[in-house]
């Protein structure tokens, strides 16, 4: 199966106009969770409250760097997304000040602005206070239903407890939420990825999000895989699970428009469908990648460098890559392929001034051969069974 993490790019922008007819990107990052998950590796911390508040000020600082910088001065940007880590350990107040501060970056409000939040770490205040301050899109990690599962996961909330943040987010006025499933867990059995789903499909979201559980090096996860003590489903019952699912939400009304993710009509995430499209975006806070101005950019990871770097009024950029051509089309053929509906050859044409099957010809032939990609000479996509293997055929689109 294949890991479900996106990546970015970006073009050089207009000063004055859009950056893209696709969007553009705003991603802020928030590191702080209750505590750390056992299989995550993502670029986050159990903190104080002293350094939450500390971050926070770094953050803003950072922002008005950019809202300072004339190429920023007419960019509208489309979307607003706040991820972690788990956003809403911060207070409201915080959160109205990031948003209100990280609005100055815009010519004009994002039509969609999305949070993150972890059941036990919202209540019906909290919500309703999001959904004030602007916030139209509600992403849940909920990972499973299954209250045992949870444990073996380290999660810090209940099944119900996401049950009740849905009612909650719901009576606060939110029309657009996701929830964010995973399914292989460890001692996971078909049934109870069944009854995940179901429950998911109760509560009746906007979006769902299933991904398989991916071992990371250096995860309490990776050390127990290591010594064998990890009881992970074989991989022909991780294809039926996520089959299942694919079968599940299709019935159910839902567009399979992305491998890992999952939308009723007219509710893809518009934020992540710039990174798939190669759009361009801005990353702001520790660890933030961005893809800008033709330049690959990412800040300092660790808290205390990126808060120095930030409020001695620096941009807290520590690493700088300019894609050539080769690896932007690379890059663009990698990503596109995630979205369902494929990557255009009139749109690679547009783009890069060459046909696809110039670039790519060979690699389309062999995937072709091993039923991995359908290819009608103006759209290449994948097939059902190159959406159980999108590794191998990324990798085939990777030349460097």
């Amino acid at each position: 199966m294949i890991n479900p993490d996106p990546s970015q790019r970006n073009i050089r922008l207009r000063r004055g106009a859009p950056a893209s007819a696709l969007g553009t990107g705003l991603y802020v990052h928030v590191p702080f969770c209750m505590r750390k998950c056992l299989y995550c590796d993502f670029n986050s911390y159990a903190a104080s409250s002293d350094q939450i508040s500390a971050y926070v000020e770094a953050l803003l600082a950072e922002i008005r760097l950019y809202a300072g910088l004339n190429e920023f001065q007419n960019v509208a940007f489309t979307t607003l997304f706040i991820g972690g880590g788990t956003p809403t350990l911060l207070p409201v107040s915080d959160l109205e000040r990031i948003i209100r501060v990280a609005s100055s970056l815009s010519v004009q409000p994002p039509e969609e602005i999305s949070i993150e939040a972890n059941p036990g770490t919202v209540s019906p205040d909290s919500l309703q206070a999001l959904r004030r301050m602007g916030i139209n899109r509600l992403s849940l990690g909920v990972q499973s239903f299954d209250g045992r599962l949870l444990q073996v996961l380290g999660r810090v909330h209940t099944a119900d407890e996401a049950v009740a943040a849905v009612d909650w987010a719901r009576r606060a006025g939110f029309a657009n939420i996701n929830l964010d499933l995973m399914f292989a867990l460890p001692g996971q059995s078909l049934q109870q990825w069944q009854a995940t789903l179901a429950a998911a499909l109760d509560l009746q979201p906007e979006h769902i999000s299933c991904y398989s559980l991916i071992i990371e090096e250096g995860t309490p996860f990776g050390q127990m895989y290591d010594k064998g003590l990890l009881p992970l489903p074989g991989e022909d019952l991780e294809a039926e699970m996520f089959e299942y699912a694919v079968r599940q939400l299709k019935a159910a009304g839902y567009e399979h428009y992305e491998i890992s993710n999952f939308a009723r009509p007219g509710y893809r995430c518009k934020h992540n469908q710039i990174y798939w499209r190669c759009a361009p975006y801005l990353g702001l806070g520790c660890g933030a990648h961005s893809y800008w101005g033709g330049e690959r950019r990412a800040n300092a990871a660790k808290p205390a460098e990126y808060r120095r770097l930030a409020l001695q009024g620096r941009l807290p950029i520590v690493e700088r890559q300019v894609l050539t051509k080769d690896e932007q089309m690379d890059e663009s053929m990698m990503l596109g392929l995630r979205m369902l509906e494929g990557v255009s050859a009139k749109g690679f044409r547009r783009r890069f001034g060459l046909q696809l099957t110039d670039v790519y010809g060979p690699q389309i032939q062999r995937l072709q051969a091993s039923g991995l990609v359908h290819w009608d000479s103006d759209r290449l996509s994948l097939t059902p069974r190159g959406v159980l293997l999108g590794n191998q055929v990324f990798a085939a689109f990777l030349r460097g």
